[in-house]
This record gives structure tokens, C-alpha cells and sequence, in this order.
């Protein structure tokens, strides 16, 4: 009898399409096409001699037999990388990017998952403007790299959540006058500046710049030093600021998406990214 021997890119591609239920997001993943995705899974169920996926226009789901070597497989991947680990002389590296307008998303419990779930791994993390990480990403100085999405016309990524924005004030903050309402906001060329000046200019609020900040760092402490209202992610809550929208008549401010963009290659770093993009999605779905 002929040995099996069973393709590691192929398994995962397999635990990537059952964790998705989808080919293109698996593709996403995986940084390739959907009918490589396809092929290798093809491939695999002919390996096995049998189907694991249950393919329809509708809908996508694992058949019994996929039901049952979905454990496996996980087992499978996670000796194959120990087993691949045992003569490394360094630990595999993450390099990711999380866009600076999204660290209201708690990236404590975004770090703490990477490291219940991937102990082995190193992770640098950059925390930056959108347009910076997108440079390093290009250069190929960053596995992956997580941003809002402003421009219809951004060329790739996959969407892993949506953030959602309020109007963030301190808790005894007052403006004044209720003609202007004093602004934190971010400098010319920047998508959040133009976000919450179209959405003040659309609903005919008056206002005036109070303070310009570069980071989100610094328009969190300009925020909370009682200079003005600023539109944050609605996780931040936890830095003592209110939602003082209402209370001002301000906008809603409109979400947007938050996306992906991945060039990882390994399966240890891979499952990084999985894992990143799982507590992503749970934060900014709450």
C-alpha cells in the first residue's frame, strides 16, 4: 500500500475554507487566487477519497466526512509547524500594522489572544497612519497590516470588522456657546478630518478647530484636557470619556470598514493573523 502523505499548505487551505465558509475569504487568507484555493482543496479530497466541502451558490458547509477531519487537520497543522520548529534557531516573527484611528479597539485583548493562542510566536506590532503602514506594507516590511477603509477604490484587502465613531468629550466638558462647538480633529490630508467635516458641513453644525492632533494618542489627551469634542471609535470608553453627541446635536458618524491586508506566508505566523483578525472582528462587533 502506497504511503499517504498529505500536503500541509493544503490542509490549511482546507481549515481556512471551513473556518470562512467561503473561497474568496480562505484566498484572502492565504494571499492567492480562489481557484488555487479551489485546486488545492480539490487536490486533497483526492488524496482522501472523499468530499469534504458541500459546495452550492448559496451556501458552503463541510459533509460528514469533513466534519470529522476537521480536528485532525488542526492536529495535523499544529505537529507538522513543532515538528518544522525543532532545529529553528529563531522563533517565528509576526510584523503587523493596526491603523492609529483603530487603537480604541482594546489591543490589549487583541495581544492577549495572540498570546493564549500562539505562544510561540514573536509579534512586533506598529501603531501608525494609514498611509505610513500602507508604504511599509508595499516595501514588504510588514507580514500584514490592518486599516480603515475610507476609499471605495482601495485595491485589495479583506474586511474583517467595521468601526463605528461617536462624538467623545470629558465628562465635564462645555463648550461655551452653543453656536460653535470646538473640535478636536486631525490635520489637513488626513480621512478622519475629512469624515467629520463632511458630516458637520452636511447637518449645518457650527464649529471651529480647538485642537489639531497628529495621533490618536494626542487627540485622545487634548480630548480629555477639555479643549473640545472629537470623534473616536465607540470602544473608547475606557479612558473616562463620554458620548456627548446628543447632548451637542452632533451627526452620526458614518462606520466604515476595517480591512486586511496580508502577505503571510508560514502557517505558525498565519495562524497568527487568524487569530488577530477573529478578536478584531468579536470587539468590533460588540
Amino acid at each position: 500500500m502506497a504511503l499517504l502523505m498529505l500536503d500541509p499548505e493544503a490542509v490549511l487551505t482546507f481549515i481556512l475554507v471551513s473556518e470562512h465558509k467561503s473561497f474568496t475569504k480562505a484566498a484572502h487568507a492565504l494571499n492567492t487566487t480562489q481557484s488555487a484555493v479551489s485546486m488545492r482543496l480539490r487536490r486533497l479530497e483526492e488524496q482522501l477519497g472523499v468530499l469534504l466541502v458541500e459546495r452550492s451558490t448559496r451556501s458552503l458547509k463541510l459533509s460528514s466526512p469533513g466534519q470529522a477531519f476537521i480536528q485532525p487537520a488542526r492536529d495535523f497543522l499544529s505537529a507538522h509547524d513543532r515538528a518544522m520548529g525543532v532545529f529553528e534557531t529563531h522563533r517565528p516573527q509576526l510584523s503587523i500594522g493596526i491603523s492609529h484611528h483603530l487603537v480604541g479597539l482594546d489591543v490589549s485583548q487583541v495581544l492577549a489572544s495572540i498570546a493564549r493562542e500562539n505562544p510561540g510566536l514573536i509579534v512586533n506590532l506598529t501603531v501608525d497612519g494609514s498611509q505610513a503602514l500602507l508604504a511599509r506594507y508595499e516595501q514588504g516590511e510588514m507580514d500584514a497590516i490592518i486599516l480603515m477603509k475610507h476609499a471605495s477604490g482601495r485595491r485589495h484587502g479583506e474586511k474583517i470588522g467595521v468601526a463605528r465613531f461617536g462624538w467623545f468629550g470629558a465628562p465635564d466638558f462645555e463648550s461655551g456657546t452653543r453656536e460653535e462647538i470646538p473640535i478636536v480633529i486631525y490635520p489637513e490630508g488626513c480621512s478622519m478630518r475629512n469624515m467629520v467635516i463632511n458630516s458637520l458641513g452636511d447637518a449645518n453644525v457650527q464649529w471651529r478647530e480647538a485642537f489639531i492632533a497628529t495621533s490618536a494618542t494626542n487627540l485622545r489627551a487634548a480630548i480629555l484636557a477639555g479643549f473640545g469634542v472629537g470623534a473616536l471609535s465607540i470602544n473608547v470608553t475606557e479612558n473616562g470619556l463620554l458620548d456627548l453627541g446628543d447632548t451637542f446635536g452632533l451627526p452620526r458618524l458614518p462606520s466604515r470598514d476595517i480591512m486586511l491586508l496580508s502577505q503571510v506566508r508560514s502557517h505558525q505566523t498565519q495562524r497568527g493573523i487568524e487569530t488577530i483578525k477573529m478578536a478584531i472582528s468579536d470587539l468590533s462587533n460588540s
